[in-house]
């Protein structure tokens, strides 16, 4: 137990989920220890590491709950916290990330002064090794959605923002238990884009808010998980699906078509330039068949033009070597 104020601090277990993480995990660690309010706990999940996690683990000692676990991918990891965390206020942060020094206590006095809030989220920064890539995430969202995030008040029309795009950076979250118990925990069954299927389940019921301010520096590096295009594509299409069928009356039926026919052309072309030709195709007929039961009349919500859904399915017919003359330059497009 690492608290010290017991009416703000005790309310708050950090989870962390490891995975070959001995490279940063220190650091992480270390950024919540400097926290000016400090948590009732900080959990660590070694995912299975095959890496010297568990000694840099170790090394801190009784600052952190430490557990251990067969290799079962993120969101397996943090249910694992989520279910020993004592707080009734729950935050991530991902083992190669790091918070600012006031993240906790300003979410807490957020939280407090919003009861009705289930989930907060705040903007984060991006860095590599030679320094700040990107000064704000949410801004960047911003620029898709208008100046309609980042506020003191509930987010208007939180969940349909969330399939259009994930604007909730999941080390900035500081959730309510409560909210976790009633919309359940992250998929196991996902390994990437797990934290935005949770954060719809959670909007479908609950009020989110995303505070002003920097509070998290997220490490670009090439093992970020996120960067697998496939992987995170076959998410999204499989959080699209599920959550259409849990709440179909949230979105209109062309929301959900229109970006489902986005998704599957862009798996499409991926699988092509892998030359997966077979499946590419039965994306592009995916593609074709969405777009075709949203309708060509009124209001579009699709980003992909409807022609390159098209031309997908004679890419894949033609072959990689064939195609791919024709097919670099719609790509591109």
């Amino acid at each position: 137990m690492v608290s010290k104020d017991p009416k703000i601090s005790t309310l708050v277990s950090v989870i962390i989920p490891a995975y070959n993480a001995e490279q940063f995990l220190g650091q992480a660690i270390q950024s919540v220890l400097e926290q000016t309010f400090l948590p009732h706990e900080i959990i660590v999940i070694d995912d299975g590491s095959t890496d010297r996690t568990r000694e840099v683990m170790k090394a801190f000692g009784s600052n952190i709950r430490a557990l251990y676990q067969r290799n079962a991918g993120p969101s397996a990891a943090r249910n694992a916290g989520i279910r020993v965390a004592q707080g009734n206020l729950i935050c991530f942060l991902d083992a190669d990330d790091l918070w600012t020094s006031d993240k906790i206590k300003e979410q807490i006095n957020f939280m407090e002064k919003n009861p009705d809030i289930g989930l907060l989220c705040s903007d984060h920064e991006e860095f590599d090794g030679g320094g700040v890539v990107l000064p704000s995430f949410v801004k960047k969202k911003e620029e898709f959605f208008g100046p309609t995030i980042i506020g003191n008040n509930p987010i208007r029309n939180a969940f349909v923002k969330l399939l259009s795009l994930n604007f909730i950076s999941t080390p900035t979250v500081m959730v309510r238990k409560e909210c976790l118990e009633a919309s359940g925990l992250f998929d196991e069954s996902l390994w990437s884009v797990e934290d935005r299927d949770l954060w719809l389940r959670i909007a479908a019921n609950f009020s989110i808010a995303c505070m002003e301010g920097i509070y998290c520096r997220r490490r670009v590096h090439h093992l970020n998980i996120s960067k697998e295009k496939e992987l995170s594509v076959r998410g999204r299409i499989r959080v699209l699906e599920k959550n259409w069928e849990l709440f179909p009356a949230l979105a209109p039926s062309g929301f959900w078509r229109g970006h489902l026919a986005d998704c599957y052309c862009q798996f499409g072309y991926l699988l092509l330039e892998n030359n997966q030709r077979w499946s590419a195709l039965k994306a592009g007929i995916l593609s074709l068949k969405h777009i075709l039961l949203e309708g060509f009349n009124g209001k579009s919500w699709r980003i992909t033009p409807w022609w390159k859904s098209v031309g997908l399915i004679p890419a894949a017919l033609l072959g990689w070597k064939i195609s791919r003359a024709f097919w670099q330059p719609i790509k591109e497009l």
